[in-house]
């Protein structure tokens, strides 16, 4: 992934690893010196706020229907070069707002400010959401968990693979032992 600056992170179902990996490679480019930001986009089904233990009462939501501004929203954490942006209060339409063209806005000021931004997204297994979110991505990871992951899901991804756009799709197996 040398020279992406956009890393979305997504998988097939709920229970992969998903966020977990989201905030492992956040951590790890934060702690290279790398000013990072990691951004919930998960708006169905938050949780990155918890793992952070911070509050979860505005976010990339709010941003995107106009109440706050980016300086708002951003949450700074305990690890150094390390920026959240949680997803906030889940709304009514959350695929509308992540294909809306204030998301385009967003995306455009976290590269300015940023090196590395890594959007955790829903899994594509149940919402197009991270498909639509493809567009803002210079590298994609999809995560698959051993004895969890179903094959059909896979499949589903080759498809998507083989029919839309993904500059780069990396599979990441993750383990629970």
């Amino acid at each position: 992934m040398e020279g992406s600056k956009t890393v979305l992170i997504t998988s097939s179902i709920s229970g992969e690893g998903k966020t977990f990996t989201a905030i492992n490679i956040a951590s790890v480019f934060a702690l290279s010196g790398k000013r990072t930001v990691l951004v919930g986009l998960d708006l169905r089904k938050p949780r990155i706020f918890g793992d952070f233990e911070l509050k979860n009462d505005i976010g990339v939501v709010n941003y995107l229907i106009g109440q706050n501004s980016l300086e708002d929203i951003v949450q700074q954490t305990k690890v150094e070069n390390l920026d959240i942006i949680t997803s906030g209060p889940i709304p009514p339409n959350p695929s509308e707002l992540l294909i809306s063209e204030i998301m385009d806005a967003l995306i455009a000021e976290l590269k300015e400010k940023y090196d590395y931004i890594i959007l955790d997204t829903p899994p594509v297994g149940l919402v197009a959401d991270a498909l639509e979110l493809l567009e803002y991505a210079d590298a994609s990871l999809y995560v698959v968990r051993q004895d969890y992951t179903q094959k059909e899901m896979l499949t589903l991804i080759n498809e998507k693979y083989k029919t839309v756009s993904l500059r780069i799709l990396v599979s990441f197996i993750t383990f629970i032992i």
